[in-house]
């Protein structure tokens, strides 16, 4: 797992080193609309593979006032979405080009004018190795009898496996890592459906706690755009719990593989939740200046 979060570390900045001031233009530039924030938040997230990343961005661009605070839960709606790509690609049996990627990424580093390019593959293939490891290691351990009791024991109900996927990703902090892990221990069968997607949506929620260091201590805008990324994907959750049995029977028609229907249900709740959200934007971003004691018509409020 420290060589899937290293791998995964090394590709985010290599890319934000590359794209750093183009993304910063991406998404100020393409914030226009809410249908456009929603874009730029998910392509910005994609790039950098890190919805942290962009969540803690938008907490500083409204402090300094370069976006609006309904502006950033666009952008924050859309890294939702974007962060899933890393589930998609993990839920292909890609171990087989670890090896390529990590040598063909150490070749490009030595080159001067590929640096980044080759730090970005490198991180990669990194990535993929470390959760072929992961994957090959987990194998034998999760033949023991009280190994397997406790995983059954703590995502029995699908609210367990919520609260353990939000523990686990407040403290691993990324929840590119936990949806990993998830897929990994779905394609061992040691891990339900119900359990293994339990643990990926409450990777949504834990992966909120980055935003909320992010805007401590910094002005009450800011502290809303936090507070919107934590209203946005617990409240997603709580309206997915009363369906959750029907959202289970139609992600297992998406595919036959175990693996594949987890990074499914993954993209698609962050998907249906976000564009559910893009109408009530306006509202839902009311509430969070609220919660940040800013009166609706003053969101310019630095207190």
């Amino acid at each position: 797992m420290g060589i899937f979060l290293l791998g995964l570390r090394l590709m985010g900045t290599a890319l934000e080193s590359v794209l750093g001031h183009r993304l910063r233009i991406l998404l100020t530039g393409l914030t226009a609309t809410k249908g456009r924030s929603v874009v730029a938040g998910m392509l910005g997230t994609v790039l950098v593979q890190s919805s942290s990343a962009i969540a803690s961005a938008m907490v500083i661009l409204v402090d300094n006032g370069v976006l609006s605070i309904s502006q950033a839960f666009g952008v924050i709606l859309g890294a939702n979405i974007g962060t899933t790509f890393t589930a998609q690609i993990i839920a292909f049996p890609l171990g087989v080009v670890a090896w390529p990627l990590l040598v063909g990424g150490l070749l490009l580093f030595c080159l001067r004018r590929t640096r980044s390019v080759g730090l970005a593959v490198f991180g990669l293939g990194a990535l993929f190795y470390g959760l072929t490891v992961t994957t090959s290691s987990l194998s034998p351990l999760l033949e023991y009898p009280l190994v397997k009791q406790t995983l059954i024991k703590l995502t029995n109900t699908p609210a367990q496996a919520i609260l353990v996927g939000i523990l686990l990703t407040a403290l691993v902090q990324s929840s590119s890592a936990i949806t990993g892990l998830v897929v990994s221990l779905v394609s061992l069968n040691s891990l339900s459906l119900g359990a293994a997607v339990g643990l990926a949506l409450g990777s949504n929620i834990g992966t909120v706690v980055t935003t909320l260091i992010a805007g401590f201590g910094r002005e009450r805008s800011s502290k809303a755009t936090a507070y919107a990324d934590l209203l946005f994907n617990l409240g997603g959750v709580l309206l997915i719990l009363p369906v959750f049995p029907l959202f289970l029977r139609a992600i297992s028609y998406t595919s036959i593989y175990p693996a594949r229907q987890v990074a499914n249900a993954h993209t698609l709740f962050n998907a249906i939740t976000a564009l559910l959200a893009v109408p009530f934007l306006d509202y839902l971003a009311g509430v969070a200046w609220w919660w940040a004691g800013i009166r609706r018509g003053n969101t310019n409020n630095k207190g």
